[in-house]
């Protein structure tokens, strides 16, 4: 299969546009960072731009985790909410027109996103069991439920 740049070029131009779950951003095979979820203006993503070894980005975590020497996988409890402009700085050049990265959509890549969103529906419900504990403590709830008898 060869490479079509210009056909690549529509492709990073749409997903800049309408990015989807499974956006994987890449150059050269090295992670960009991965879309997860789109909501509205707000994307959540799964980046290895940033961190204490970034350039320009060490604000922003990394979500790379070496497992080994040549692997890797993703730290599912970095990823942050971004818009498309931070997109837009991430993959394309700063002085001259096109991209430094190019995106790809697979179903490994779906796959990867559909993991995260896994993840953190699982934290969500963890979150609200906690809650759900801490209002019957806070009410008395506990309380009176225990003493109940049938």
């Amino acid at each position: 299969m060869s490479y079509d740049h210009e056909k690549q070029k529509l492709t990073n131009y749409e997903s800049l546009d309408n990015p989807k779950l499974g956006d994987y951003w890449q150059e050269m095979f090295c992670p960009y960072f991965l879309v997860v979820d789109v909501k509205g203006k707000d994307i959540t993503v799964l980046s290895c731009l940033g961190g204490p070894n970034s350039y320009n980005r060490k604000h922003e975590s990394c979500a790379r985790i070496e497992v080994d020497k040549g692997h890797w996988t993703w730290d599912l409890t970095k990823a942050m909410v971004v818009d498309r402009e931070w997109m837009a700085k991430a993959v394309k050049y700063g002085s001259i027109e096109g991209f430094c990265a190019d995106v790809w959509n697979s179903e490994k890549t779906v796959q990867m996103a559909m993991e995260w969103r896994d993840w953190k529906q699982k934290e969500i419900r963890k979150q609200i069991q906690d809650l759900e504990k801490q209002f019957n403590d806070f009410t008395g709830w506990s309380i009176l439920k225990d003493g109940i008898v049938a």
